[in-house]
């Protein structure tokens, strides 16, 4: 599917194997070229899909001359190699993502220190060897590439009669970008602020002083009240009201750390236990470990406002209620 947004933009809708089951890209076309803003997952269907999808506005992957990306996950930049080996296109990113996306290809994955990590948290060792496996797979996923560019905070570039600012949007990685055409009303959300579900947010184990929720509040704080028209999600419909869907992840929030905070009231208990509390127990292995992500997302944070404290004991780290 593709989707005219304004003159020579254009949303293309990419099929992913995952639970999701698309992306949206999209493309502008300028001075002869296109500027793709994120690429899809690495299939053969994505590339048909993109290579058809371009075909209908005139323009191949060869016209390609530019690839701005939001963060390193691959359903995002998973083919950025491949179009950039065939067109030659520049490769934008924030430094902080284009640092890990190079750590990762070069099989930089730290499997001791995430063993370490999440054993502290309580995960199980089947968990937390199906995790490697899977970080593994989805590091073998992305096409290898570097970033030609660095992305820097709230600069502007401009691509024909167009102009787009780089907004920094912490949370989901330590290094995710949304591009907001302030001229047009138009921001490309990514996975900063979705429709109907809200992002995972991301404990960095590289960068243990990362504090992800405290960095997408932050920064949904400083977008809240952008001139915005319509967000382009990369999951999900468009939708107008930014301010609204703001408001509302928000109070999510703040009613996860509530739950949190009563469960840790009673006893002692590791992330992972706290994750049980709040999400259930049946859940797949992949999806444990989203839980424990978000669960010591906001752990952190209550930590951090003194409700609850963090203790070792011989085997975990444990959180329970009240300061030191």
């Amino acid at each position: 599917m593709m989707e005219k947004i304004f003159e020579n933009f254009y949303m293309i809708t990419l099929p992913m194997p995952f639970r999701l089951k698309h992306v949206h890209v999209f493309a502008l076309v300028h001075d002869g070229g296109v500027a793709l803003f994120d690429t899809g997952v690495n299939s053969p269907e994505t590339f048909l899909k993109l290579e058809s999808s371009l075909k209908q506005i005139g323009r191949t992957i060869h016209d390609i001359d530019r690839i701005y990306i939001s963060h390193f996950h691959t359903d995002h930049c998973g083919i950025a190699g491949r179009i950039k080996e065939i067109s030659g296109a520049a490769i934008y990113m924030s430094p902080v993502d284009a640092a890990r996306i190079h750590s990762d290809q070069k099989g930089d994955l730290n499997v001791k220190l995430l063993r370490t990590f999440y054993r502290l948290h309580g995960l199980t060792e089947r968990s937390i060897e199906g995790l490697v496996r899977l970080l593994k797979f989805f590091q073998k996923a992305t096409i290898p590439f570097e970033a030609d560019q660095h992305l820097e905070a709230h600069e502007c570039q401009t691509l024909g009669d167009k102009k787009f600012e780089i907004l920094p949007a912490p949370g989901h990685t330590r290094g995710q970008v949304c591009f907001f055409f302030r001229n047009e009303g138009i921001l490309l959300s990514c996975d900063h602020v979705l429709p109907q579900i809200t992002p995972n947010l991301s404990p960095d184990p590289y960068h243990p002083g990362f504090r992800p929720l405290q960095n997408f509040m932050d920064s949904l704080k400083e977008m809240k009240n952008l001139p915005v028209a319509r967000v382009y999600p990369a999951h999900g419909d468009p939708f107008a009201d930014l301010k609204g869907r703001i408001e509302e992840i928000v109070e999510h929030h703040r009613e996860r750390k509530g739950l949190i905070l009563d469960s840790v009231t009673s006893a002692p208990k590791t992330a992972y236990r706290v994750s049980q509390d709040i999400f259930g127990e049946a859940l797949p292995e992949f999806d444990q470990f989203l839980a424990v992500n978000e669960t010591y997302s906001h752990l952190l944070e209550l930590q951090e406002e003194g409700l609850v404290r963090q203790e070792q004991t011989e085997q975990h780290l444990v959180y329970r209620a009240g300061s030191l």
